[in-house]
């Protein structure tokens, strides 16, 4: 359990210049635990970069650090790509927060093949790694039901993880209630920087339908675009609860989405099993058809989503009640 006094610094690691999902999370996370009143919190971007922060997260209220001791009162909330830091840090407690699961495992492979080639060339380098070692003062918080599974399966007990899910941009929460839709917008929504091989097959075969990719919008905007449409389609790899899905059910889009990643588990993605699909090209009429059929009739599919909606309504509140339990003293 994290040990906080009067005198504990709470560091959250962070990527410079990043807005994706992870970035986001963690400047969730300084923002929230300064209206709840925690002192001394602090955003630590590395690699040093000016203007570190992104102007899109301006919204959260967050302080930058520079620099800070190694010391045992001292909190570190280090994300899963940047694991290396956990053996820089001997002394301080710290917390993994597993936001990406899949990319943990890029950045790790990338990191130790890195490492070999430096020792077959130069000399012999100490493994600074972490390896799930069973160290008393790591601690290990888990985004989605998914990376929970994933860290159990590297030995880490169910007592030592704490389930800790960021939650979506604060302008997505503004209209709880039921959004008017126009039925006549018959548009596809979709990220093009997920699941391209998949997405590019399913456009290549269904030149009779509109599909829209979610790029180069601001948060504002891409919620009312969502507002606007029927549908969001979704064959990524989602390594963590995905934003984009989170935000277009939000917005009361029905989805279809793939299985991979934390989408085969009804825990990260609550909705029914028929609006999910083992992608393959011989499934792609099947998809298509499905596609068209919520186009046709989304008044008759779209309680089904109301589940996780729910639960993404909720998400603020309970990412709130979780760091009131983790962070009291």
């Amino acid at each position: 359990m994290i040990t906080r006094t009067d005198q504990s610094k709470i560091i959250i690691f962070c990527p410079p210049n990043s807005v994706t999902g992870g970035p986001e999370a963690l400047h969730q996370l300084a923002d929230k635990l300064d209206r709840l009143k925690v002192k001394n919190v602090f955003m630590h971007y590395i690699p040093k970069r000016k203007n570190a922060k992104p102007v899109n997260y301006s919204i959260y209220n967050t302080t930058e650090i520079n620099s800070f001791e190694d010391h045992p009162e001292n909190i570190l909330i280090i994300p899963e790509s940047m694991t290396f830091l956990i053996k820089e840090y001997p002394q301080s407690q710290k917390v993994i927060w597993w936001l990406s699961v899949d990319f943990y495992k890029i950045l790790m492979d990338y990191r130790i093949r890195k490492q070999n080639i430096f020792t077959k060339l130069f000399y012999k380098q100490k493994d600074k790694e972490y390896h799930f070692e069973p160290l008393s003062n790591v601690f290990q918080w888990a985004q989605s039901y998914r990376s929970s599974i994933y860290i159990k399966d590297h030995g880490i007990p169910e007592n030592q993880i704490d389930y800790v899910c960021d939650y979506i941009n604060p302008s997505f929460l503004e209209n709880k209630g039921t959004i008017a839709k126009d039925f006549t917008n018959k548009n596809i929504l979709y990220n093009p920087r997920k699941g391209k091989k998949e997405i590019s097959q399913l456009i290549k075969s269904s030149p009779e339908l509109n599909w829209i990719p979610v790029q180069n919008m601001n948060a504002g905007q891409i919620k009312d675009l969502m507002a606007k449409s029927l549908l969001y389609v979704d064959f990524g790899e989602n390594p963590g609860r995905d934003k984009m899905l989170r935000e277009s059910v939000s917005q009361d889009c029905c989805i279809i989405s793939g299985k991979n990643g934390s989408s085969a588990y009804y825990e990260d993605l609550m909705i029914p099993e028929e609006y999910k699909f083992n992608f393959s090209e011989d499934k792609i009429p099947d998809i298509i058809l499905k596609i068209k059929r919520v186009l046709e009739n989304y008044s008759d599919h779209i309680s089904e989503f109301i589940p996780y909606k729910n639960m993404v309504l909720n998400e603020e509140v309970a990412f709130e009640e979780k760091l009131k339990e983790i962070f009291k003293k």
